[in-house]
Formats: structure tokens, C-alpha cells, sequence
């Protein structure tokens, strides 16, 4: 039997990690002059010029952060570049970068070839399914149809199997245009990842960075494929959610979920699905793409920062400081930004990885 002494100095020790954790962007609260208390930022005091390049989805608030970090510690500069999670990954391997973004984990090889690598989540969001269709709002769209769409198998907006999604609902004969990503991006992997899971037999293309799409047309980044399908009367594709939201005459569709129920990538529902991930051993999630909870969006996601633990001593300081800044003053961005923070339990983990 274990004995309760033992018990109580393993609980105070994992609190004991959690602490040192969440201490890790800030220091001790002062006092100043006019009696009121003031938190400094433990990277405050840093100098350090750090870049960084990779995923597009996650661009939005990177860049919000980038901003927000500046006002903090004023001696550290951030240059992100937003060319998709494969060429993120590939300059990080050839050192070109300080750090990369990723809406995947590394592969085995691309683990290798990076040397010693961290992989942080440290903010979740959904993949949009946005659409240029004219007169139709609230679209409806199940996994198996949507990808029936994907794979080329149903090619008018008034197919049976879209109607059928979309009871009542007046839909056009006009013709589906696709527009998927061409580059290698992290989103794609999600995307096709989900299609994968809800429609194995009909999306039979897999699931990675790079596809073999049966059809449709590429375009370059998230920014690309909103473009390409705001051009096009008829055309589907995906994205981030901002993308497409800050797009006039764009759809975003409710797709269905485990539960049977139509649901758009709001914050709550990407929280809520992100309730369902289970940890790996390298610390990265493993998302489930077919959750239980009626209030989730299937087509959720986290995405990484990722850099070598080799990086040199001050910019690996500079850079785990604003990480931490991140994983806790900076996921009050999120909501905002049409993202969600991620789960304390999955931050508490995420910081002790940055302190390990």
C-alpha cells in the first residue's frame, strides 16, 4: 500500500512544477512609487533578434503577439514569415530560422534532421469551409459529403447529397469550383486528416502536408485560397476562420458533427472539441476529428511553435520567455482574433515543457 506521506510529497511537487511553470512570464509583482503594484515580464530586460517563418494559419495572432511582446520587452525583435508549416519546417531544418510554425507535429525524419527539436501547441483554432454562393447562407454540410466535394465526386451545388444536408434550402445548379492549398501547409494536413476520419471509403487521397487532390485548382497559403475562392462564383475551399469572416460575400459553412448537429468555427466550439485531445509522449496533441460533445467543431486543431533546443543561449532565452508570454498573457488575444485558448491543462503542460 502506498503510504499517504508518499501521496502528499508527490502532490506538493506536481504543484510545486505547475508554479515554477506559470511563473515563467513574469516576475514578482513590486510596488511602485504611487502604491499601486506592477508585473514585469521576465524577458523584459532581453536583447535578442529572432525569426521565424511557417504556418499561415496561425499568422493572424502571431502577429498580434509579435506586436503586443514589443511593448514589453522593447529590446527583442520578432520577424515572422507566413509560408506554410512544409517551408516553416524546411528552413528551421536548414537553419535558416530561429524558430518555425506548425499546425503538424514533425515527422520522424524532419525530427532528425532538426536535431533536439521542442514542439509547443500554443493555440487551438478551426479550419473554415468558406463559400462563394450567392442568395445561400447557413449551408449545411456533413463529413461525407463534404468529401464527396473534395474528391471530386459531386460536382454541382444541387446535388442530392448537398440537399440532403440542406433541407429546405434553395440551392443553384451551379457548377463546384475547389481551390485547395498548393503549397505544403499544416492546414491541409488537418483538413485532409478530418476527411479522412469521417469519410474513409470516398477520401481516399490521405492525409498530409502534400496530397494528390483529384480536383480542383492550388493557390498559396490561406491568403491565396480565400482569394482564389472569392474569385470564383461556385468555389469551396479552407482556411482560418478570419480569412473568410473578414471577407465580404464569403460563406463559412456549419459542418456536422459526431452528434448530428451543423456547427460553425466559433470559439466555443474549438474549445470544446480541443477538450477531446489526448497528449502524446513528445508533447504534442493528438485531435480527435470525431468528438462526442454536441457543442464541438470537428475540424479543429492546435498549432505548434517549434525550434532546436541548440539555438543559440541568448535567443533561446529570449525566445522561451516570449513563448511564455504567449502561453499565458497572450491567449487573451485569441477569442478576438477568431481563435481559441488553449485548455489550462493543456498550457500547464505546454509551459513546463518551455521551462524543462
Amino acid at each position: 500500500m502506498i503510504r499517504r506521506s508518499s501521496l502528499v510529497a508527490a502532490l506538493v511537487l506536481t504543484l510545486a512544477l505547475v508554479a515554477g511553470a506559470c511563473s515563467s512570464s513574469k516576475s514578482k509583482t513590486s510596488t511602485s512609487s504611487g502604491g499601486t503594484t506592477a508585473t514585469t515580464v521576465a524577458g523584459a530586460n532581453d536583447t535578442a533578434s529572432l525569426s521565424g517563418a511557417g504556418s499561415t494559419f496561425v499568422n493572424t495572432i502571431l502577429q498580434e503577439w509579435v506586436k503586443g511582446y514589443k511593448a514589453v520587452a522593447p529590446h527583442v525583435a520578432i520577424n515572422y514569415q507566413s509560408v506554410g508549416s512544409g517551408a516553416g519546417i524546411q528552413q528551421l531544418i536548414a537553419k535558416t530560422v530561429d524558430f518555425a510554425g506548425s499546425d503538424v507535429a514533425l515527422k520522424a525524419d524532419e525530427a532528425t534532421k532538426v536535431g533536439d527539436p521542442v514542439q509547443i501547441p500554443w493555440v487551438a483554432g478551426g479550419i473554415a469551409v468558406e463559400y462563394n454562393l450567392s442568395g445561400v447562407t447557413d449551408l449545411k454540410l456533413s463529413g461525407p459529403t463534404l468529401a464527396g466535394i473534395f474528391a471530386g465526386k459531386i460536382k454541382k451545388w444541387d446535388d442530392a447529397a448537398i440537399k440532403a444536408d440542406n433541407s429546405g434550402t434553395t440551392l443553384p445548379s451551379t457548377a463546384i469550383q475547389v481551390v485547395h492549398r498548393s503549397d505544403g501547409s499544416g492546414t491541409t494536413s488537418v483538413f485532409t486528416s478530418y476527411l479522412s476520419a469521417v469519410a474513409p471509403t470516398t477520401w481516399t487521397y490521405g492525409a498530409a502536408k502534400d496530397v494528390p487532390w483529384p480536383t480542383g485548382t492550388g493557390a498559396k497559403g490561406s491568403d491565396g485560397v480565400n482569394g482564389a475562392v472569392k474569385a470564383s462564383t461556385g468555389a469551396i475551399g479552407y482556411a482560418e476562420v478570419s480569412y473568410p469572416k473578414n471577407t465580404p460575400g464569403l460563406g463559412i459553412a456549419l459542418i456536422k458533427n459526431a452528434s448530428g448537429q451543423f456547427v460553425g468555427p466559433t470559439t466555443a466550439a474549438v474549445t470544446a472539441a480541443l477538450a477531446s485531445a489526448t497528449p502524446n509522449a513528445d508533447g504534442t496533441l493528438k485531435i480527435n476529428y470525431q468528438p462526442a460533445d454536441a457543442a464541438a467543431y470537428p475540424i479543429s486543431t492546435t498549432t505548434y511553435v517549434i525550434y532546436a533546443k541548440s539555438l543559440a543561449a541568448d535567443k533561446l532565452t529570449a525566445l522561451k520567455h516570449w513563448i511564455a508570454w504567449v502561453l499565458t498573457d497572450g491567449q487573451t488575444s485569441a477569442a478576438g482574433l477568431d481563435y481559441a485558448p488553449l485548455p489550462q491543462s493543456i498550457l500547464d503542460k505546454a509551459l513546463q515543457a518551455v521551462n524543462a
